[in-house]
């Protein structure tokens, strides 16, 4: 057994045997790590990404759950021209044999894709497609992005892409829904996951598939009626043909005894199951279910009606200036907000919110005295600036009563400066005889 290297080297040789995955440095070891513990390896331009599974930790623990090896391009280069020169001393064939050759060199893999192939083959991640039950491709993901083919296997589905890869157990799986887009072409299926996987530094916890309405597929599965009663699918038919979406929602509904959900009674003023609106700087589409809400589609979230403690409805004041308004959902100990909702639906939502029996609060706009006209504003100042003149002025020998004020207010603005000065004996005499 090498020792473990010490020196913080960085860089080495990786070798892979039927249970470990070793860098080693001058036959030290770097890292060690059990192929068991892998869950997926997916390449990142020149990056190898090994994902590591925390199942045996708890919340609180800390943990190793990514390493990444980096190979750089000099070094693939250097590997191929080696392999490509051995090529050309060994091939003794006429001009035509060779540009075939130079051909097939030329669409061999990479070092890089030869180590990741390795790496997927000894640590056992999913299985082959050839061993699947039923394979479906070109499945069009928006939530992780790409499209995908399917393989379905007895205890869990193979996701490919052309960069990621990932397997999902059918217990992991948790809810499905299927919601119309208000384009009226696409269909998105959501699939909602108790383990969420990650790919670089994003968790996904739902897998969203859009699908159009009018896209139709035959598939035929790969196990005769007698294996699939054999391993428990007793109700997956042989074949199938029809729209796309339905089928995947068939198949999975059947396998994993989880019920499909669809929007049903709520409909917005234009007709559709939705209301399109905002979180932070995203834009997208809440559908309003039969027990809970779920938004589209950046982030996914899904929020269920017992979970709701109140309903506030934002920036809905008496006047005309607000077309929008928004909504802050408190639940748990926390609050979601959704902002952008057009004020036609207040009535709808409010409604809806009432029908689930779940409690709503409405706040209004706090600027209610803004001034009608600007010349309103300007007689206010200009009022206020006099009492201030007056208040300064005042002889405190000659304080006016209240019925003095009545008869200070119904002469001219000349007038009573002149009185306040006391410049007009007679006046002031018979306004005290008074």
């Amino acid at each position: 057994m090498s020792d473990q290297c010490t020196k913080g080297t960085n860089w080495g040789v990786v070798s892979i045997d039927d249970k470990n995955l070793c860098m080693k440095y001058n036959q030290s070891n770097i890292i060690k790590l059990p192929l068991k513990k892998v869950v997926n390896s997916n390449t990142q331009k020149n990056d190898i990404v090994l994902q590591l599974s925390t199942d045996d930790y708890g919340d609180n623990d800390d943990m190793l759950c990514e390493v990444r090896f980096y190979i750089p391009p000099q070094e693939q280069k250097l590997k191929q021209d080696k392999e490509k020169k051995k090529q050309e001393n060994e091939d003794n064939q006429n001009s035509m044999e060779e540009e075939e050759d130079e051909a097939d060199e030329d669409a061999e893999p990479t070092f890089q894709q030869k180590l990741q192939n390795e790496i997927l083959t000894k640590a056992k991640i999913g299985q082959s497609s050839a061993d699947s039950i039923l394979t479906i491709h070109d499945v069009p993901l928006i939530v992780p992005r790409g499209k995908y083919t399917m393989d379905f296997f007895k205890k869990d589905i193979r996701f490919h892409g052309n960069t990621y890869q990932f397997t999902t157990d059918y217990k992991g799986i948790s809810r499905f829904f299927l919601l119309p887009m208000p384009d009226e072409i696409n269909l998105s299926f959501v699939i909602g996951l108790e383990n969420p996987f990650k790919q670089g530094q994003t968790t996904y916890n739902f897998l969203v598939m859009q699908f159009k309405k009018d896209f139709e597929n035959e598939i035929k599965l790969k196990y005769s009626r007698q294996k699939l009663d054999e391993i428990g699918w007793k109700g997956i038919k042989e074949e199938y043909s029809g729209p796309l979406y339905d089928i995947v929602c068939e198949v999975l509904s059947e396998i994993t005894g989880i019920k499909v959900v669809s929007p049903k009674n709520f409909k917005s003023k234009n007709g559709l199951f939705c209301l399109r609106c905002s979180v932070g700087p995203h834009s997208g589409f809440l559908f309003p279910l039969e027990k809970s809400l779920i938004y589209l589609q950046k982030p996914v979230l899904h929020i269920k009606h017992e979970e709701i403690k109140e309903v506030i409805f934002q920036r809905i004041g008496s006047t005309n200036l607000n077309k929008f308004f928004d909504v802050k959902i408190v639940y748990k100990n926390q609050n979601q907000l959704f902002s952008g909702i057009e004020r036609d639906e207040l009535d709808n939502l409010t409604q809806y919110f009432q029908q689930k029996k779940i409690a709503v609060r409405k706040l209004q706009d706090e600027v209610p005295h803004l001034p009608l006209d600007d010349s309103d504003d300007e007689e206010d100042d200009d009022d206020s600036r006099q009492k201030k003149k007056n208040k300064t002025n005042i002889d405190p020998n000659n304080m006016d009563s209240d019925d003095d004020d009545d008869d200070f207010h119904a002469g001219d603005d000349d007038e009573d400066g002149s009185e306040s000065e006391g410049s007009d004996e007679p006046e002031s005499a018979s306004r005290n005889q008074k």
